[in-house]
């Protein structure tokens, strides 16, 4: 497997909406060059899922846009899970234009071969300087509220008291 590494896309807000845009569009941008999300999967998108119109009379390019994902690889969005200080994978598809990569990672998986990448990758830590995934460590208990450690007291107190009690009889 071949891990291709498609930056850290941010939310933002562009200065003129999109004409062909929802009023509750979600705009990202690669950190690294200000890329927009949706120009970047756009060849993809109109791979996978052809149109009467090519692509090139629907952008008005004079060349034809070169996806940026391989077929078949699978996209991964990769986010930083504060309690577990981990960076971990969101979603694995092999669709791009099925994750909205807001403040995540983008990945692209070359050369898997299994049916069901969301169970292979899905929830997995990924270490990006190693290029590997791990399980995610079982996350601890969360230590009792004010009223759950009354609660427990009362219970020890019940409990000493049924003790006693059995050993008097």
């Amino acid at each position: 497997m071949k891990i291709i590494d498609h930056g850290v896309w941010v939310k933002y807000k562009p200065d003129k909406p999109r004409a062909e845009a929802p009023v509750n569009a979600m705009y990202m941008r690669r950190e690294s060059d200000g890329v927009d999300w949706y120009d970047y999967v756009r060849p993809n998108f109109y791979q996978m899922f052809p149109r009467p119109q090519s692509l090139l009379e629907l952008t008005g390019e004079t060349e034809p846009l070169v996806p940026n994902f391989k077929p078949d690889s699978l996209i991964c969005n990769v986010y930083y899970h504060e309690h577990f200080k981990a960076h971990v994978v969101g979603t694995a598809a092999r669709d791009p234009t099925a994750i909205a990569p807001i403040n995540q990672r983008v990945i692209e998986i070359v050369g898997f071969d299994g049916d069901d990448p969301h169970a292979e990758f899905g929830g997995k830590v990924y270490d990006h300087e190693a290029g590997t995934f791990s399980v995610l460590a079982q996350r601890p208990p969360a230590p009792p509220t004010p009223i759950e450690q009354k609660i427990l007291d009362r219970l020890d107190a019940i409990e000493a008291r049924l003790e006693k009690l059995e050993r008097m009889s």
